[in-house]
């Protein structure tokens, strides 16, 4: 946590179209807030992490406005708001991991909001990659690399990122 979180400020730790994560000041009881905010007009979900003190808020960028949910945040909780610096090379245009992180994040909102949060990409790709990985070795036509690599990182992918946190 940011000094400027431990006084009483909630800092936007990452946004992307559809995507926005805060970190909230210890002093804020966050627990309420997740529920307050999941109840805006066009969130779909916010998630709250005792363990980061961070709030996850998926929402349709079609129906919501990211500035009204971090006002509304901040209303609620009581606290004023940093901003990180927007991620651009040359301050006028984005950068090329901006625009993929962009992109990425859009489609993954999109699967999250249309499946009811019960699927995002983190869980579709390893799914098709260990389909593919399955259809290749029942054909028979598996090089060992490529099957084994396939499912290699599906494995790292669904154990990195849909599986929950095993610590604490």
């Amino acid at each position: 946590m940011t000094d400027d979180a431990a006084h009483g400020t909630l800092d936007i730790v990452h946004r992307i179209p559809g995507r926005l994560r805060v970190r909230m000041p210890s002093a804020v009881p966050a627990e309420q807030l997740s529920q307050q905010i999941a109840a805006l007009a066009g969130v779909t979900s916010a998630v709250w992490s005792p363990l980061t003190r961070g709030l996850l808020v998926r929402y349709d960028p079609e129906r919501a406005a990211e500035a009204d949910i971090v006002e509304a945040i901040a209303r609620q909780a009581h606290v004023d708001v940093t901003s990180p610096a927007p991620s651009t090379a040359n301050g006028r245009r984005p950068t090329l991991v901006s625009t993929a992180t962009a992109l990425f994040g859009a489609v993954d909102a999109r699967i999250s909001g249309a499946t009811g949060g019960a699927l995002a990409l983190g869980v579709v790709v390893p799914a098709v990659l260990t389909l593919w990985a399955a259809r290749e070795l029942l054909r028979g036509r598996a090089a060992p690399l490529a099957w084994s690599s396939a499912l290699w990182y599906a494995h790292g992918l669904f154990r990195d990122y849909a599986l929950p946190n095993r610590e604490g």
